[in-house]
């Protein structure tokens, strides 16, 4: 299954390089003209409204239920959705060729976050006006700018965690590790029938494809040994002893630790290997969390989350989520940004937390915070969290089929019960039912998420992003499948990506 993802990923790697070409010749545009909409329709005529979006993998699904909730509000405005391909990389290679060649009439597209600089640098989409990121995580508000100008608004965001079988060691004072090195014992200790009631044929399951999975984990092995490939700035560092450490790290935890397969696995994989007992450890994102919790999984009531460990304590994780931008040819932009401004409210922002994905508003992570809502208010900025009787149940909320766990950031189903624990510490609970809408109390992931959120790191704001993963992926997972020193590895990823910052 991975190899097929790989082969298909590989294919589209030209559509995406072709991509970043086109737009590095237009980095110079300051986005500050657009085209004008069309003439506004006569009252009480129906607008649609195009938004393109990755397919949404929680259940429910929460994402969906939110613009269609909305869209129910707007008695003159239809909402539309169009279906984008659930691999990040084919996602964007989409966008990129329909808003270039206006062959797509998209009015709110949905991108990663490392998208924002270069769709705005393409002068793909437009610059809002006001203040659309107040209250948010400082990081993740600064996703949305691009040349001192805001060019989206944060949709929801991400952090990695590590989970965990808290079940099956014989020691009772057994805690989970904070860093790579308690991992790395801890893993090996999975193997001893005389440290644990269960062995393991593995250690440790993550994501290693070449696809954008791959270069999280190598921006984050990096990080963990205190080096980096490009710093704040945009400098190129990736030859420095720290940046050679954190890939010899990842390349011996591969050989030592994982299965074989997890050269080709992905994030369904992984979890795969988490829910199948092949692992007793997994980097994941949150919406894996339900996944692993609903009613039949072989793991349910038997694992806990931390924050990613690091080199002494605090892992960083790679920032992930998503942001909604608006089109410059957008001929309804004044509804897509009511749109926008609806879905970053708090009382909408809480259902992503029950969901399984991360908000973006820091309020949104406290007890005494926003119940969950999801009317459809009437589309204004701001507002305040809406009442219980406005909002639908828990359990409608949860309806659905479950969600698939694929694509590098994603969302999930119902929540479990809370535990509390040192680090952020979640366990999943023998009943994982989760709170009805309108209540405050918080799904158990919430303190190790919150945690790992002040932690984590964007990866480079940057118009040639499609081509610096590109480069890092085909390199890593080269030296991965063929072996080789990382100390060569770490100096050719300097001199290439020099060639890929500067627009090459």
């Amino acid at each position: 299954m991975g190899r097929s993802r790989s082969r298909s990923r590989s294919r589209s790697r030209g559509a995406a390089l072709a991509g970043a070409v086109l737009l590095a010749l237009c980095a110079g545009c300051d986005g500050g003209d657009r085209a004008a909409p069309d003439p506004k329709p006569s009252p009480g005529e129906e607008r649609v409204l195009r938004v393109a979006t990755a397919s949404d993998v929680s259940q429910g699904p929460v994402r969906q239920r939110l613009i269609e909730a909305w869209d129910r509000s707007q008695p003159d405005v239809r909402v539309e959705i169009v279906r984008l391909p659930a691999a990040a990389d084919d996602a964007r290679s989409q966008l990129v060729a329909a808003l270039q060649s206006g062959g797509a009439d998209y009015d709110v597209v949905n991108l990663d976050v490392p998208w924002t600089a270069e769709f705005a640098a393409g002068d793909l989409i437009r610059p809002l006006d006001g203040d659309p990121l107040h209250g948010m995580w400082g990081q993740v508000a600064d996703t949305a700018r691009f040349r001192d100008r805001v060019w989206a608004v944060p949709f929801n965001t991400d952090a990695a965690l590590l989970y965990y079988r808290k079940d099956i060691w014989k020691d009772p004072t057994w805690r989970p590790p904070a860093t790579w090195g308690e991992l790395d014992t801890a893993a090996g200790n999975a193997k001893d029938p005389r440290q644990v009631k269960q062995t393991f044929p593995y250690g440790y399951a993550t994501q290693l494809d070449s696809y954008e999975g791959l270069t999280v984990n190598a921006q984050e092995a990096v990080w963990a040994t205190d080096g980096e490939l490009v710093d704040t700035t945009g400098k190129v560092v990736a030859a420095s002893l720290d940046t050679q450490a954190g890939l010899t790290d990842l390349f011996q935890r591969f050989h030592g630790l994982m299965p074989p397969e997890t050269s080709t696995a992905d994030e369904r994989d992984s979890l795969e290997m988490f829910r199948d007992e092949k692992v007793p450890f997994m980097r994941n994102w949150p919406y894996v969390y339900n996944v692993l919790a609903a009613k039949g999984s072989k793991v349910a009531g038997k694992f806990g989350v931390v924050p990613l460990p690091g080199r002494g304590a605090n892992g960083a994780s790679v920032l992930g989520g998503q942001n909604l931008a608006v089109t410059r040819d957008s001929a309804h932009p004044e509804d897509a940004r009511r749109l926008l401004d609806f879905l970053v409210r708090p009382a909408q922002q809480r259902c992503l937390l029950e969901a399984g994905f991360a908000p973006v508003l820091k309020a949104t992570y406290e007890a005494a915070g926003p119940r969950c809502s999801l009317s459809g208010g009437g589309g204004a900025s701001g507002g305040e969290a809406t009442s219980g009787e406005e909002a639908t149940s828990g359990e409608e909320a949860r309806s659905g089929e479950e969600g698939s766990a694929s694509g590098a950031d994603g969302g999930a189903g119902s929540s479990g019960d809370r535990t509390g624990g040192a680090d952020g510490e979640a366990s999943a609970g023998p009943e994982a039912g989760g709170e009805e809408a309108g209540s405050r109390k918080l799904p158990p992931w919430t303190e190790a998420l919150r945690k790992a959120l002040g932690r984590a790191r964007p990866r480079p704001v940057t118009p040639y992003y499609a081509a610096f993963t590109e480069l890092v992926q085909t390199l890593v997972h080269g030296r991965l499948e063929n072996g080789g020193d990382e100390k060569d590895l770490a100096k050719e990823l300097d001199k290439d990506l020099r060639t890929v910052m500067e627009g090459g």
